[in-house]
């Protein structure tokens, strides 16, 4: 009873310190006659006290575990230090806050966004209703006989599904452990295969439920630091140089194929080998996801397959075609420009992609929806109320996508992205900006979330690159999507780390695994990840050197840690 105690007087006496300082510097700012329009000088004015909202909202998420309470808070708190500036009454705070919501929703692009999260969740639940994943998992499954070859297998099941990160937590996990099981591998390692291909593939995926999020973010960033350019190709410019990512399959592939462990993970596996599982607690609405009907166990893979590969080529196809036209028309190529990756991303940054992959997305889901039905794994009422479960799965995302679009639309009118973008380019080095950014979204997706930090951090970051490059202009043209990935990828790095964040769970329940055991394990392999991440990727990529030579270094660095670290687990 006395920790909830102390955590709450610790908790009450920082939010009232917090919202007295907003107000008291709410009430300066606002006697100084300030114009509400001028962001800069209402930045100026504020000073550090700018920051209280965004400080608030992941203060809220160390203290209560909850992203969208955080985030809602942190909206709030923003609102009513802008409507003070204003000049508005309480009633007009309460009527700004819902009118700045109704107009992020109602925005083209952002509409666009939450529908696509929401039919990208219904095309999921549709297709993994038909039972084609579990098809294709027990296809590829049946001439497995050693350690070596499961924790490839499982990995490159992770990869295939690179579209979402919950799909890959209760699909690949539940397929895998009975195999696990008989061949003495941990369900820890399972589950820390499963988590390390879940976020870190679908946050670099061209296409999967993240894009929408991850242009979303940036889009805003580029707002802020009132550029013009392609959101969806920055994007892609950013993913050779989202390390941690990369570098979590990389070790995943060397400790695979070197067997060789160490720290947690270690005794892990040598308890497995002595035939001891250590199961996690059981959870009936787990079961029910494990239990497939006669109809599902009789689907085939092509249920899985074919929808996906209609989605790609309907998606690339629009994309050459639309994005061609619209280049062309505004003189950004030339007709007989030769083809390059260069020229693709400019191709794809001159379409609606939002808009087009929300296209194929639907598309694929009715593709998927007549090949259950052809297959009988369910009739055409089952085939809508999958696709609306698969809608309700991903609403929570929409909701967050909300509250979090606002805060930051708040936070930007009170002035903390200018007064950020000049007190960290003005005393920070440029060189060591992208490793603070990775840092400080670590700590702050711990609490927060994967999105919740990208939608903190990514709006305040990109101007700060912005500003850096024009300042030092022989820096060169890919700081800026490094410091994109640095984000995007801290991110995840702390949404790994964390023993409260979905992502997380699920890949210990899929897994059979306790959720405690599942996060002392990975923890150490996150943080060498991360630590060779920066010293063998940000930096040289930050001084200009080819990412390969990041991916050699960094492969190395793990060989190494391996071969003088680790150990082959063994039977005790």
């Amino acid at each position: 009873m006395k920790k909830p105690a102390y955590r709450n007087i610790i908790s009450g006496i920082v939010i009232a310190f917090l919202i007295v300082s907003a107000v008291f510097s709410t009430l300066k700012v606002r006697g100084l006659g300030i114009d509400p329009e001028s962001i800069e000088e209402i930045g100026n004015a504020f000073g550090v006290a700018c920051l209280i909202p965004t400080v608030f909202a992941v203060f809220m998420a160390f203290m209560y575990k909850n992203v969208i309470l955080s985030l809602a808070l942190g909206m709030f708190l923003g609102g009513l230090m802008y409507t003070g500036v204003a000049g508005c009454s309480l009633t007009g705070f309460f009527t700004l806050s819902c009118n700045e919501i109704v107009e992020t929703v109602a925005d083209y692009d952002n509409a666009a966004i939450i529908l696509l999260c929401l039919s990208i969740g219904g095309m999921i639940e549709m297709i993994r209703s038909s039972g084609g994943f579990e098809d294709l998992a027990r296809r590829m499954t049946r001439h497995i006989d050693t350690p070596r070859k499961t924790n490839l297998i499982t990995q490159l099941l992770g990869i295939l599904v690179f579209f979402d990160d919950y799909a890959n937590a209760l699909i690949v996990g539940p397929v895998m452990q009975p195999i696990t099981d008989r061949l003495k591998i941990s369900r820890e390692k399972l589950a820390y295969i499963v988590d390390s291909t879940a976020a870190p593939v679908t946050g670099i995926a061209i296409i999967s439920s993240w894009v929408a999020v991850e242009v979303g973010v940036i889009e805003e960033g580029l707002a802020n630091a009132h550029v013009e350019m392609s959101a969806y190709g920055l994007f892609l410019r950013s993913i050779p140089f989202c390390f941690y990512c990369i570098f979590c399959l990389l070790f995943i592939f060397i400790s695979s194929l070197s067997g060789r462990e160490f720290a947690s993970m270690y005794e892990a596996e040598c308890r497995a080998r002595s035939g001891i599982v250590k199961k996690a607690e059981k959870r009936e609405e787990f079961e029910e996801l494990r239990e497939y009907d006669e109809r599902k166990k009789k689907a085939s893979m092509w249920t899985a397959i074919i929808p996906l590969v209609t989605l790609f080529i309907y998606a690339i196809s629009r994309f050459v075609i639309v994005g061609k036209a619209n280049a062309l028309a505004a003189g950004i190529i030339t007709g007989s420009e030769p083809f390059s990756i260069r020229y693709l991303s400019t191709i794809f940054g001159q379409a609606d992609t939002i808009y087009i992959v929300f296209e194929a997305t639907v598309l694929a889901a009715v593709v998927a929806m007549i090949l259950g039905m052809i297959e009988r794994a369910f009739d055409l009422k089952e085939a809508v109320g999958h696709f609306v479960k698969g809608c309700a799965n991903i609403f929570d995302t929409a909701f967050i996508l909300t509250l979090a679009w606002t805060m930051s639309s708040f936070v930007s009118k009170i002035g903390a992205v200018n007064y950020t973008v000049n007190a960290i380019s003005s005393s920070v080095a440029w060189f060591v900006i992208p490793i603070l950014i990775f840092v400080v979204c670590c700590f702050v997706s711990f609490a927060v979330g994967s999105y919740g930090c990208m939608f903190i951090a990514l709006p305040m970051a990109i101007p700060i690159a912005v500003r850096i490059m024009a300042l030092y202009p022989s820096i060169g043209e890919s700081y800026l999507p490094l410091v994109i990935a640095c984000g995007l990828a801290g991110s995840i790095f702390g949404d790994h780390c964390s023993p409260i964040t979905d992502c997380t769970i699920l890949s210990s329940k899929g897994s059979g695994c306790n959720n405690f055991d599942h996060v002392h394990t990975q923890l150490p392999y996150a943080i060498v990840t991360a630590a060779v991440s920066v010293i063998a990727g940000i930096i040289p990529a930050t001084f200009g050197l080819p990412t390969y030579v990041s991916l050699l270094l960094g492969g190395l660095t793990f060989y190494l840690i391996l071969k003088f670290i680790g150990k082959e687990p063994k039977a005790n």
